[in-house]
């Protein structure tokens, strides 16, 4: 089977349908804004995969180039999940014209939901519905939107030992890493020097999110708003990326509470939390079901 994705800014609608139909080979419809994307999804498969530029906008020279290129093909199933709108139409037409079938992800409501149409009567009819497991680990969620990255350990003083800062990151990190959840830290995207640096970056099922963990006070809350702004762009690491501050002194945050609210931010408020120490185990669970709510749409667990 011959897999066409049509390559947007949001690289994990392609990836996931790739990861679960496993695809002898893939045709990457893309633009020139966005063949590196293409190049950072082809470091995460193993079946080849070819380029196909394209005009965004341009439907009859878009659906020309698919003609010519898929003319001795029958074995093509298309993506029409990312792309532009005329992308998507041409890679329609095509499919409508030679009764060829096509997929679309959906990942609006936490759950991939993958949905596989074929043509009857000359009308798409929608053959099944599959719910996406676990496909991608959060690695390589980062390295389908970035060039590169390097992991750090958490800060320290002069004199080589964690200070407040890395203490109480540490032990966010290991709080959410002893639930399970699979964890980075101290994460430094290649490219852009000192300017973007992710505290935490974790995963449940195919949904990531990233954090910015600060002991508290205005100025610590509004740089990692700022952090968060600039790492979470729908062009950086993606629209699908949630956002948290995990603060240990609430009460200080003054300003940056509003912000947060205004930017779709999670606060996650930390007062137990106590200077060299583990999280308390209420702390601890708190900062999970939190995390976990948002990342799967799930209702709060039954705490009894």
């Amino acid at each position: 089977m011959l897999l066409i994705s049509l390559i947007g800014e949001q690289p994990i609608p392609n990836l996931l349908p790739i990861r679960a139909l496993r695809p002898e080979e893939n045709l990457f419809l893309c633009t020139s804004k966005t063949q590196a994307r293409a190049a950072f999804l082809r470091r995460l498969i193993d079946s080849p995969a070819a380029d196909l530029l394209v005009d965004p906008y341009a439907f009859d020279a878009t659906l020309r180039k698919l003609q010519e290129r898929l003319a001795e093909r029958q074995d093509v199933l298309f993506n029409l999940t990312g792309g532009t709108k005329m992308m998507a139409l041409a890679a329609y037409a095509l499919a409508a014209q030679r009764r060829l079938p096509f997929i679309y992800l959906e990942s609006e409501k936490h759950a991939n939901l993958l949905y596989r149409y074929t043509f009857l009567d000359g009308l798409p009819y929608l053959q099944e519905k599959t719910t996406l497991p676990a496909l991608i680990n959060t690695a390589e969620y980062l390295s389908a939107h970035l060039p590169g990255f390097e992991l750090h350990d958490f800060p320290r003083d002069e004199h080589g030992r964690l200070n407040d800062g890395g203490l109480f990151e540490q032990a966010v990190y290991q709080s959410l890493k002893g639930r399970g959840l699979d964890v980075l830290s101290s994460i430094r995207p290649l490219g852009v020097g000192h300017q973007i640096e992710i505290d935490l970056a974790f995963r449940l099922e195919n949904q990531v999110g990233i954090a910015e963990v600060k002991l508290g006070g205005s100025e610590g809350g509004k740089r990692g708003l700022d952090q968060l702004k600039m790492a979470g762009e729908p062009t950086y690491l993606g629209a699908y990326t949630a956002q948290f501050l995990i603060v240990a002194a609430p009460r200080l945050l003054g300003r940056a509470s509003t912000l947060a609210a205004q930017r779709n931010i999670t606060v996650i408020p930390l007062p137990e939390y106590a200077a060299g120490q583990p999280l308390p185990r209420p702390a601890a669970e708190r900062l999970y079901e939190t995390i976990r709510q948002k990342l799967t749409g799930a209702p709060q667990a039954d705490a009894r």
